[in-house]
């Protein structure tokens, strides 16, 4: 009887809870966490990347901007000796202590020098990159000697002198072209004139200024 008893109670007792076993990672799993560790990675790499291009951008572009500036300001430096027609030669501003105003030619209205490559190198010579500087002796003797002319040379520049005004009045115009991260290596080293026309290949800025005759003085 009392055996029986016992029996019809054993369904009602609570059955002790199974220990779960120790489960592993699958394979699946495991290619799923490399897979998305790997694309973090990447895109880490990518944007290091990005920023170091952005930041070499940056600095390349603020070194053309102080070079192009710099060479107007050695034009404008010239237009204080561009004193009346007595001073210039027959072809207006044709001087030969001029290094840039000399190349404008006759004094027509829109008369041009088309683009010139910077006296940076001495007649006949081969043009080639120049820094942020640029190596004109006359007028960098200072500055190369902190700076020299082959430190970082990755510029070409070239200048365009435009009557406004006959025998008064010049626009000068300086472009500075340096070759895009990636481009074929030595390509443009040289500076050729056709550089411009490659737009897939090189960057370029272009800074415009005025010249104007110094009226105010008498040689």
């Amino acid at each position: 009887m009392m055996a029986r008893r016992l029996q019809d109670l054993a369904p009602s007792m609570p059955s002790r809870p199974r220990r779960a076993l120790p489960r592993g990672y699958t394979l699946v799993e495991v290619l799923v966490v490399i897979a998305v560790t790997v694309v973090g990675f990447l895109a880490l790499t990518h944007l290091q990347t990005s920023v170091l291009k952005a930041n070499e951008n940056a600095w390349n572009m603020t070194g053309a901007v102080r070079l192009a500036t710099h060479v107007q300001e050695t034009i404008r430096s010239e237009a204080l000796r561009w004193y009346n027609d007595t001073y210039n030669g027959a072809g207006g501003v044709a001087q030969n202590d001029f290094l840039y105003l000399r190349w404008v030619g006759p004094p027509n209205l829109n008369g041009t020098s088309g683009w010139r490559s910077a006296g940076f190198y001495p007649e006949g010579t081969p043009f080639a990159l120049v820094n942020q500087v640029g190596i004109q002796q006359a007028w960098d003797a200072g500055v190369l000697r902190h700076l020299p002319g082959d430190r970082n040379a990755r510029y070409c520049v070239e200048y365009r002198l435009t009557w406004l005004v006959p025998d008064y009045l010049i626009r000068s115009e300086v472009r500075v072209m340096w070759p895009r991260p990636g481009s074929r290596a030595g390509l443009y080293d040289s500076c050729p004139a056709d550089m411009a026309n490659h737009p897939e290949d090189v960057f370029a800025i272009t800074i415009p200024a005025t010249v104007m005759k110094n009226v105010f003085v008498s040689p």
